[in-house]
């Protein structure tokens, strides 16, 4: 028996944004195209068929150093960096700042998870030959 052959999957874009629309909401689309952006920059866009998990150590990298750059600023409001005051400053934050031991933590261990990201984000490279042409410069400007 010869089976008829099978049509190729396409991906259908099913979620909320991806839905058809009417009224109101056709208004606001006009004016914001959330929906157009949602469909071209997340829910349809390519990806390569190499896709690993690998990948996702250059966006956790930022995620890590933007998370060290709110909190430092949060410590940096109540910290004071004389020799007098110093440890009283961080026993201030530690229990005296709401939320304050949680943020420092947050730092302290978010400094050791940016250099076990990055450095896992550079094997990454390596391990893929992500140094080799074209792609040379990049890591020469070091980018």
């Amino acid at each position: 028996m010869a089976s008829a052959p099978k049509e190729p999957v396409q991906f259908s874009g099913a979620g909320p944004l991806n839905a058809p629309i009417s009224g109101e909401l056709t208004w606001v689309d006009q004016r914001f195209p959330l929906r157009s952006l949602w469909r071209d920059h997340l829910s349809q866009y390519y990806a390569p068929k190499n896709f690993n998990f690998w990948y996702f150590f250059g966006s956790l990298a930022m995620l890590v150093l933007v998370i060290q750059i709110v909190t430092g600023i949060f410590l940096v409001m109540h910290y004071k960096p004389s020799a007098a005051e110093a440890f009283a400053s961080v026993e201030y934050i530690m229990r005296d700042v709401p939320g304050g031991w949680f943020i420092r933590y947050m730092h302290s261990t978010g400094a050791s998870a940016f250099f076990i990201v990055v450095y896992l984000h550079m094997f990454r490279g390596l391990l893929y030959g992500s140094y080799r042409q074209p792609r040379e410069l990049i890591w020469i400007s070091a980018c």
